[in-house]
């Protein structure tokens, strides 16, 4: 990608196509954990920022996951998501390099965006009980469980698009 111009058509149709998989990964998989749940938006932001850096990361992590917010009845959580969950696309997809020890890097620089932001918009929702013993230990669970299999996916992936990965 030229550095000059980030926003390029490939950038922008990329962003778009993980976009639309971080809000399907969101809204159609989810499993019940605690008073809240996990889903797998995670996993697709991880991977589109480790294979395609972070605009892309940046990008489809916030549009993603904040139009599932609007989908699914949470439009009040749309304007946090977009910003922590587009933090992280973008610190993780900056941070990260080439190895497995360096994506595992650029995804402890990024979740704490997530795993914070939220925790802060539940204790302003629901108060810091709520954000301590549910929010919190969801989004550790939910970045831990996302890198772990967005790291064995990207390394598949990347045998078979070596084309369209990140300069």
């Amino acid at each position: 990608m030229d550095p000059g111009n980030r926003l390029d058509a490939r950038t922008v149709a990329l962003s778009a196509v993980f976009a639309a998989g971080v809000a399907i990964a969101t809204m159609a998989i989810a499993m019940p954990f605690g008073q809240g749940y996990l889903n797998f938006g995670e996993i697709v932001i991880f991977t589109a920022a480790f294979l395609f850096g972070g605009v892309v990361g940046g990008l489809a992590g916030g549009i993603g996951a904040s139009a599932a917010d609007i989908i699914l009845g949470y439009a009040y959580y749309a304007p946090i998501t977009l910003i922590v969950k587009g933090l992280e696309g973008y610190v993780v997809g900056e941070v990260s390099g080439e190895s497995s020890m360096s994506k595992l890097i650029g995804v402890a620089a990024g979740a704490p965006f997530m795993i914070f932001g939220y925790t802060l918009a539940r204790a302003y929702f629901e108060g810091v009980p709520a954000a301590l013993f549910i929010e919190l230990p969801i989004n550790i669970v939910q970045a831990g469980v996302g890198a772990a299999i967005a790291l064995p996916l990207t390394e598949a992936l990347q045998e078979f698009v070596p084309q369209l990965t990140h300069d």
